[in-house]
């Protein structure tokens, strides 16, 4: 919401700067973001009459201008096409300053003398987007007579400075000029004044002839509509439309103008039909029916929903309800006899349907918070009297509507006790009424407590606590009390279990060389399904782009594409690891899983260096090492098995394997498929990814020490044949359980196929070491734990060599 200084001295007069004003106003609770100042920067800018316009001798596009500038008159080249004589413009003369640091200067432009410059309100720093049609491209002409030399800021009414609102939510009553107004009453005092709104109703042959039925009362409350006749479709007076430029809208015409300037004036939106083009004597509004079609007025053909609210004629939509109208019954230049509406509508409906068509304006984002019931007549009555006044209408008595307008205040209960105990102060009930009178709040006694009441204007205030911070803000945030907490109450501060083991990887993945990555958690359908399972990824109902349209099931799709960005720029040893969430659909109904990830890739060489000549290849291996050196940092190594597998189609069938927590799968461990990797332009490149929830649930009891053995370990080695398929770490497992005491570690120190090796089959060579840390190990007590595991080996199908 941008709102003028010099319109709200009309509603309230407030004489500080504007800085204060904007300080002030920040303090209560309203943010202001920005102060456009219209006036900073701008020197020597007047009014100028242009008495005669000549065609420069040598340029075709350039005119030569005679301007009066108040008492004297100067020769000005203007290349605008839309110079006319007998008009008046703004003139910034020589020695002037215009926004943006621009100089105006003595010139001769194709050898004739220029002495100023006439300006257009893009160069005097307003927004192209917001100057009418008619000024687009060319110089600003005031529609009526003024003193050539006065001050054209004062005239254009930019000796001005905007100051631009950043609501929060629940405060939608200072949406308009009357919220920003009772704001300023409330931190500086004074009066509000309301515009004149009271019109004057005339017998006309319209009258009667209108009839308003609202078929669901909770869709619509209350629609209201009054008919003004004989109005003549011309620009708005200058006035109206810079204060719609100043608050960010493109003037149109009158009809239109109005319109919107009421809107910005009480927060009440409005809309006008054409009367002769409703193509009934009725309006209905109800709720549209499935599949029903409408145009609305960007000529875009709607398909509409049940949860819709639509105005019609009584058989077809003429309106989107609190949206958009339609196309056949706007207002154009041949319009003259006017339908004013002024209605309250659901505000969950209208959010429904501008959310669903993605069409959102001034008009639905007041709808949607909910508008102020005590505004709509009024609003009714100020546009009425407006196109009365400036587009010469007549309006037909008297209102007519259907439904009714809550306004009666609500009242809250409340309590000194209550205030004093939230708020830490010691306020009296006098202080209380004080500061609630001046948010035009009435506070009255009631037993021990107070009544207060609320106006619909501020219906956002609807519990007790509402009210205390009405209190404290106004009262002054600055004059709440402040201690010191008392020491013997002070904990120390400290990590939480699982920020404490997230520290622990994120320092252990960087100390191996790899750099953190953060990545939308929004991907493409064709990514959300690699690397996860058939299930389907969830949607977003109105996406970015296709590029950002579900929510990614795996976060190794986003680390190729940063792998991929790195290599198109020469980067080629790359290794990258994220932590975030993936999103496991649960149908469209439920919110889907949010689970914890990690995940890392790794690409070229690791721990590369050049003077050794070493490095690692960044391969299965590299991958399986990163995760089980996290594994023994968090102390869960033991726990921890792999499982050779092809999960995905994208990993490399045999280097690939699933990581097991207490016999559940929690991630996977791989290298790309060679298709897969060649498609994205890679090497071979390795990836993981675990469920870090799991790994953060488990939780370690506390960490006991064991003397170091006197006694010494003695190893056995053992050389097996087995089939191609079998896996070492089921010989491992298998050694395991045959071994009654003593094993203390089985290390897989050579795996062998090829010549001189039957086909299909393989040699691997594990030694056991075994320990005593009560007394040395005979051979005779090794033979005897030992053969139990030779024999158990050769019963799982192993040939001992």
């Amino acid at each position: 919401m941008k709102v003028s200084r010099e319109w709200l001295n009309e509603w309230i007069q407030i004489d500080v700067p504007i800085d204060e004003l904007a300080e002030k106003i920040t303090r209560g609770g309203i943010e202001v973001d920005d102060v456009i100042d219209y006036t900073a920067e701008v020197k020597h800018l007047v009014v100028g009459y242009v008495e005669r316009v000549e065609q420069h001798p040598e340029a075709d596009r350039l005119k030569i201008c005679q301007v009066d500038t108040g008492g004297e008159t100067n020769q000005i080249i203007c290349g605008a096409p839309n110079v006319e004589a007998d008009s008046y413009v703004v003139v910034c003369k020589v020695g002037g300053r215009l926004p943006g640091g621009i100089k105006i200067k003595r010139a001769k432009l194709r050898g004739e003398v220029s002495e100023g410059m006439i300006c257009s309100l893009e160069e005097l720093g307003i927004p192209e987007d917001y100057v009418p049609q008619e000024y687009q491209n060319g110089i600003f002409m005031f529609p009526e007579e003024k003193t050539a030399g006065s001050n054209a800021l004062e005239a254009l009414l930019l000796d001005d400075q905007v100051m631009e609102f950043d609501l929060t939510p629940n405060r939608k009553d200072a949406l308009s000029m009357a919220g920003a107004a009772y704001e300023v009453r409330a931190l500086f005092g004074g009066e509000v004044v309301l515009p004149e709104h009271e019109v004057t109703e005339k017998e006309t042959a319209e009258d009667g002839t209108l009839e308003i039925r609202n078929e669901d009362a909770a869709a619509v409350p209350y629609y209201g509509a009054r008919v003004v006749e004989n109005v003549k479709i011309a620009p708005a007076p200058a006035w109206m439309q810079l204060r719609l430029i100043k608050a960010g809208i493109r003037p149109i015409n009158n009809v239109v103008d109005i319109s919107n300037y009421v809107l910005l004036e009480f927060g009440q939106p409005l809309h006008m039909f054409d009367r002769d083009h409703i193509g009934s004597d009725q309006i209905v509004t109800r709720y549209a029916e499935e599949d029903e079609k409408m145009t609305t007025l960007d000529g875009k053909e709607r398909h509409l929903e049940s949860q819709d609210i639509v105005i019609t004629n009584g058989r077809e939509p003429i309106a989107l309800a609190g949206v958009m109208g339609g196309a056949f019954s706007e207002v154009t230049d041949e319009t003259t006899n006017v339908v004013i509406e002024s209605a309250v509508f659901n505000p969950v409906s209208i959010r429904r349907t501008s959310s669903r068509l993605n069409l959102r304006s001034e008009a639905s984002t007041r709808f949607e918070k909910g508008v102020s019931h005590e505004f709509v007549l009024k609003a009714l009555d100020r546009a009425a009297l407006l196109l009365e006044q400036y587009a010469g209408g007549t309006v037909s008595t008297p209102v007519i509507s259907d439904g009714a307008l809550e306004l009666e205040d609500t009242t809250i209960d409340i309590s000194e006790q209550f205030i004093n105990a939230h708020l830490g102060m010691s306020l009296t009930t006098e202080e209380i009424q004080e500061s609630l009178s001046k948010l035009g709040l009435k506070a009255t006694a009631k037993g021990e407590g107070l009544e207060v009441s609320i106006p619909s204007r501020r219906d956002d205030l609807k519990i007790k606590e509402d009210i205390t911070e009405e209190v404290a803000r106004i009262y002054g945030y600055d004059a709440l009390p402040s201690s010191l907490p008392e020491y013997t109450k002070i904990t120390p501060g400290r990590l939480t279990d699982e920020q404490t083991k997230v520290r622990i990887i994120r320092h252990q993945l960087e100390s191996l060389g790899l750099s953190q990555s953060i990545n939308y958690a929004l991907t493409s359908r064709e990514k959300a399904a690699q690397f996860s399972g058939p299930e389907d990824a969830l949607e977003l109902l109105m996406p970015m782009s296709e590029d950002h349209a579900v929510l990614r099931k795996s976060m190794i799709p986003h680390l190729v594409d940063n792998v991929v960005y790195n290599k198109n720029r020469q980067q080629k040893n790359v290794q990258l690891y994220e932590i975030g969430k993936i999103f496991v659909s649960n149908g469209t109904t439920v919110l889907p899983d949010e689970e914890e990830m990690l995940a890392g890739i790794l690409t070229g060489d690791m721990n590369r260096t050049d003077w050794l000549g070493t490095k690692v290849p960044a391969d299965f291996y590299a991958a399986k090492g990163i995760v089980e050196s996290i594994l023994e940092k968090l102390g869960l190594e033991g726990n921890v098995r792999y499982e050779q597998v092809a999960r995905f189609d994208e990993l490399h069938p045999g280097r690939s394997a699933d990581v097991l927590l207490d016999n559940e799968t929690i991630g996977f461990i791989g290298e790309l498929h060679p298709k897969y990797a060649r498609e994205n332009d890679l090497e071979r490149t390795a990836v993981f990814e675990v469920n870090l929830d799991r790994l953060l649930a488990v939780k370690q009891g506390n960490v006991v020490y064991e003397q170091l053995s006197r006694y010494p370990s003695i190893t056995r080695d053992i050389a097996l044949v087995v089939d191609a398929s079998v896996a070492a770490d089921t010989l491992v497992r298998t050694i395991e359980a045959a071994a009654r005491k003593y094993l203390v570690d089985v290390y897989v120190f050579d795996v062998y196929e090829g010549e001189n090796m039957e086909a299909g089959r393989k040699s691997v060579a594990l030694r056991l070491t075994y320990l005593n840390k009560e007394n040395t190990l005979t051979d005779e007590e090794i033979e005897k734990l030992h053969t139990p595991v030779l024999e158990a080996l050769e019963e799982s199908g192993a040939q001992i060599r």
